[in-house]
């Protein structure tokens, strides 16, 4: 015999009548509606049994169009000019999360990046986490001060040869932080980490908010920080957006990093959101690393930023590889005699061992039967799908059935088994993402790193060789020449007092003198030249727009209309479509740096009328770290 279903009964219980606060009874609340047209401010009711707990800065739930949804309370006050205002909810977190300073720097940022408040809040305000809250039921924030009236500085400080960058960066810390609240964002959590260990030997009381900790940890780090515990912080991107009382210092290391550009939409950098604050806040802001980006040589060639750091020179040769050799022949000498007093360090540019095989026969590339580049990770592991990771320890061609592979893209490992071959008897060490080494023995040893992994040795490297110095700048992207820069500056600094910079690199590169003297400049300015005559970043704003491509020819029409009729820049600029989907297109604009706000307000209209028609969503970046 089947048993009837369970059912379950449900009471409801009619809510009771409620009464207004008698006290400031209407609440402004920045209301969380996700969609950019319905991005505004709205008025509620404050319950008398809330009266208490709704101060600014309170998070809620307030019914919005028959959902309940998130928001802040902006403000209270006696009265409202909108009639049949609905009451708030409830309070999600009793803690004022959001200080007026928070709102005016995320409105910035949100008008900057065509975005809407709670897309920045989302990166500024860490997750609730209800058992932390209870400690600090009772903890207000700070008091503000007068604002400053002194205008802030902006510089660039360039690291040299011997200077360890995290020791000078807590040093800045310890004598700034006497002044004030000091903040400094770092791009990976590895360094973040080292920066945190020198300020423990100083003895320094400091807060770190980045992705590396549990949220339980996060959220008590910021509302120790928000309550005014504690004046230094550092982190990594988000962190930008941390309520430091009293600020008076921002340091933002190796800013060009694309660790430092969201990932979510709308897509800010720590870079543009360290001016605003420094702008809106009199702070002074240090960005320090070893080659600035190209958006700061600008601001530098402006006279905008200033460029600061100690003078060096180094002893840099350059090798060239006239026959696609990884090591010419006139290299190996210096090497050895850098052997004999210490170690030294390779730059490779790709890790893994070959990433990608073609047949020697008949020269196909070697594809997955699901389509997938197949890559060889050595003798020991074999071959691998890039795509689905499927493995396999032999492999023969789908075309002509052969089984003799060429290798190609070859990575630090493939290139670790070279170079001990050619120089016997020392050990190979290996440095990246998945295994990193943060220091190296006296011993002499041969050390091969990709970008920002190299270790330090205890007394400084006696040779760095740039591998494939040629590859590193003759990527596709706009960046390729900043990442080789800082990669091959970073490594250098890393030389002895008495070690030697080895370049396999074409004799009549710039980098070869910029490396020697220590001194980018005419190498930057040379670059901000060529991208003046291409009118690209970081002389124009950039902005792409992803939508299918069957919007594109009517959008581009749009666009060029617009310009005629003056509504935007006539200056305005369309590239593309380029396709980057089976669905969709990318649009670039470009547009002159001092009308870049009224593009990005118009396309900003746009985009809300289209949600309002009720249109698939676009997605728009401005100024993104890649236009490809």
């Amino acid at each position: 015999m089947k048993s009837a279903p369970l059912r379950l009964k449900v009471q409801k219980v009619a809510r009771g009548k409620l009464e207004a606060a008698e006290r400031l009874p209407v609440a402004t609340v920045l209301v969380d509606t996700g969609v950019p047209h319905l991005d505004e401010v709205y008025d509620y009711l404050v319950p008398e049994f809330l009266d208490k707990e709704l101060r600014t800065g309170v998070k809620v739930s307030v019914n919005f169009s028959g959902r309940n949804v998130d928001g802040y309370i902006l403000s209270r006050s006696k009265s409202s000019t909108i009639g049949n205002l609905k009451f708030i909810e409830k309070v999600l977190s009793p803690i004022p999360l959001l200080t007026p300073e928070t709102l005016a720097l995320t409105s910035a940022v949100s008008k900057r990046w065509a975005s809407t408040s709670f897309d920045i809040l989302t990166s500024a305000i860490p997750a609730r986490v209800v058992n932390v809250e209870k400690a600090f039921q009772s903890v207000d924030h700070p008091p503000a001060l007068p604002e400053s009236t002194t205008a802030p500085t902006h510089s660039y400080y360039l690291f040299t040869p011997g200077e360890d960058p995290f020791m000078v960066m807590g040093d800045w810390v310890r004598r700034r932080s006497l002044l004030g609240g000091v903040l400094v964002v770092l791009p990976e959590a590895r360094e973040v980490a080292l920066l945190s260990e020198k300020l423990k030997t100083m003895g320094l009381n400091f807060s770190v908010l980045d992705g590396s900790l549990t949220r339980t940890e996060r959220y008590s780090n910021f509302l120790d920080v928000a309550s005014g515990n504690v004046q230094i912080v550092i982190g990594s991107r988000s962190a930008i957006f941390a309520p430091v009382n009293n600020l008076k210092t921002l340091i933002v290391f190796r800013e060009g990093s694309q660790s430092h550009y969201e990932v979510r939409t709308p897509g800010w950098n720590t870079r543009d959101v360290a001016i605003i604050r420094s702008q809106m806040g009199s702070i002074d802001l240090t960005f320090a690393g070893f080659s600035p980006s190209s958006e700061v040589a600008h601001l530098m060639e402006r006279g905008d930023v200033h460029l600061k750091g100690q003078s060096a020179s180094v002893d840099a040769t350059s090798f060239t590889a006239h026959y696609g050799e990884l090591l010419p022949d006139r290299i190996f000498a210096p090497i050895r005699k850098a052997l004999e007093k210490g170690s030294v360090l390779f730059l490779v540019s790709r890790k893994g061992y070959s990433t990608a095989i073609s047949c020697k026969s008949c020269r196909n590339i070697a594809i997955c039967d699901c389509g997938g580049r197949i890559s060889f990770d050595g003798p020991e592991k074999g071959y691998r799908c890039s795509l689905c990771d499927k493995k396999a320890t032999t492999w023969s061609c789908r075309w002509c059935k052969k089984d003799q592979p060429v290798l190609l893209g070859r990575g630090n490992q493939r290139f670790a088994q070279e170079i001990g071959r050619a120089f016997p008897g020392f050990p190979v060490l290996i440095s990246d993402a998945n295994s990193q080494l943060d220091e190296v023995s006296e011993e002499c040893s041969l050390v091969l790193a990709t970008a920002g992994m190299a270790p330090v040795a205890k007394n400084g490297y006696q040779a760095v060789v740039i591998l494939e110095g040629d590859a590193l700048f003759a990527q596709l992207d706009l960046r390729a020449h900043e990442r080789a820069r800082e990669a091959i500056m970073q490594s250098v600094s890393l030389l002895a007092k008495t070690g030697k910079a080895l370049l396999v690199i074409d004799s009549a590169h710039p980098i070869i003198a910029s490396v020697s003297r220590w001194n980018l400049a005419p190498l930057l300015m040379r670059e901000l030249i060529e991208r003046s005559q291409t009118h690209l970043p970081p002389v124009v704003h950039a902005i792409t727009i992803e939508m299918a491509h069957g919007e594109c020819s009517s959008f581009i029409a749009g666009i060029k209309k617009s310009a005629t009729e003056g509504r935007i820049s006539t200056s305005t600029r369309i590239l593309g479509p380029t396709k980057i989907s089976d669905e969709n297109s990318r649009v670039i604009i470009t547009v002159p740096l001092d009308e870049g706000e009224d593009l990005v307000d118009f396309l900003n209209t746009y985009r809300k009328k289209r949600a309002l028609a009720k249109k698939p969503a676009l997605t728009m970046r401005v100024d993104p770290y890649s236009l490809s």
